[in-house]
Formats: C-alpha cells, structure tokens, sequence
C-alpha cells in the first residue's frame, strides 16, 4: 500500500539553482582571461572531470572549497596547455563570472511556497559542501521556504547511498514511504531515492522520458505539483 506524501525532498544544483548556466558563464570568462580556444562544451566537459576527482579530497576535508578551486584550475588550464597557471587568478576570474550568473531556476521559490501551503514537509538534499550551498539558498530566500537542509559532509554517505535519504527522511521525520526525492539527475535523485524506498520525480527541462516511463517528469518546477498530485494556488 503506499503511504500518502507527506514530504518532498529536493536536489539543489540543476533542480532548484541553475548550476549550469553558472558554470558556463565561469567559464566562458576563465577562457577569455587564458586565451584558451577550446569550445564551451569540451571546457565544461573537462571542468565537470576535474570536480570528479578533486571532490573527494573536498569531501574528505583535506581541502577547502576555495583550495578545491585553485587545485581544479590550475590542473584544467595545465591540461589545455596554458604555462605556468595561476590557479588563485583563474579562481578569482571564474568565481567572479559565476557569482554574477548565480539564478534560481523559474519556479523555485513558487514551488516551494505551494508544497509548503499544501501541508508538505521540505527538504533539501545535496552532494556538496555547506560553505558553498547554504550561500546559495540564503540568497535568494529559498532556505526559509525548506524545514531542512543536509549538505554532504552532515549525511553518512553521500546520494546514491539509501543513507542519505534516510537522513533526510529523519530530519523531517517521516518514512521513506512518505517521502518522494526530486532531482536532476536520474542516478543520484531518481534511483538511488527509489532503491532506499522513496518516490521520485526526475526534473528533466528537456522533457523526455527517462529508462523507466513509470517515474514521473517534470520539465519545468511550475510542473512539478501536477506531478506529485498537489492542488497549487492560483498565481496572476
């Protein structure tokens, strides 16, 4: 039997932020500073490797999230040829450009203000650091619109692991079953979340259906209260 919904859990990077489109605007100004010819797509490409293999070290709290940085650039512009790197000029000129780039993603506080209003608990669950997360939620008021915020070094293990869910579930003090996990990526928000005993909801802005029809898709978050079922209030 499933148990109604009594709370919603949310990724934050590409769900409720749009980390992307910062990235990019990072990186456009870190090749024009280089003089790097390569396209917007292998840059980011290559970036996103480097995040893979320096997080752990972040995660580990052998590095900071500004030490991360540095590290990261100044590997990604060694990489691409540029000689003798600054890594702290190249953090200062992408940290720069993402910072002024920084946007929730149209509906995320709307969203959230319907789920609240229709009795749901909320939560946000993510797979960075808090010295870098808790700054993008405060800024634009999302943080008063959850009733919990888990960051990956407050969790047992990071998403995929059914851990993680669980610990969000407790902080809202619900059961999995009550619970749905909504993200970006199909991995991290939408199996993980289901192998750990959630429901999820796969926000996919280009619409398509994921490996399994059965999971719900949301291409935009103004979509995401028909898919969970939720009435919202009318806006306009």
């Amino acid at each position: 039997m499933t148990l109604p919904l009594r709370a919603v859990i949310f990724d934050l990077d590409d769900t409720l932020f749009d980390d992307t489109g910062c990235t990019y605007a990072g990186l456009r100004a870190l090749a024009a500073q280089s003089g790097l010819s390569v396209s917007p797509a292998e840059l980011f490409a290559r970036h996103a490797a480097h995040i893979r293999a320096i997080d752990p070290l972040l995660f580990r709290g052998e590095l900071t999230a500004h030490g991360a940085r540095v590290l990261r650039f100044t590997r990604l512009l060694t990489e691409l040829g540029v000689p003798d790197p600054d890594g702290e000029a190249a953090t200062v000129t992408y940290r720069e450009a993402y910072r002024a780039a920084w946007a929730p993603l149209p509906g995320a506080a709307d969203v959230l203000r319907d789920l609240r209003a229709a009795g749901l608990r909320l939560a946000v669950l993510t797979n960075y650091v808090r010295e870098v997360q808790a700054l993008k939620l405060a800024h634009f008021g999302l943080d008063t619109l959850v009733d919990a915020v888990l960051c990956v070094e407050e969790v047992p293990a990071a998403k995929p692991d059914p851990r993680a869910y669980h610990a969000a579930c407790a902080a809202l003090a619900v059961t999995p079953q009550e619970a749905v996990m909504v993200g970006d990526s199909w991995e991290k928000d939408v199996q993980g979340a289901r192998r750990a005993g959630l429901r999820a909801v796969w926000v996919n802005r280009a619409g398509t259906t994921g490996p399994d029809p059965a999971v719900p898709v949301a291409s935009r978050l103004a979509d995401l209260p028909a898919a969970l079922g939720v009435p919202v209030l009318t806006r306009g």
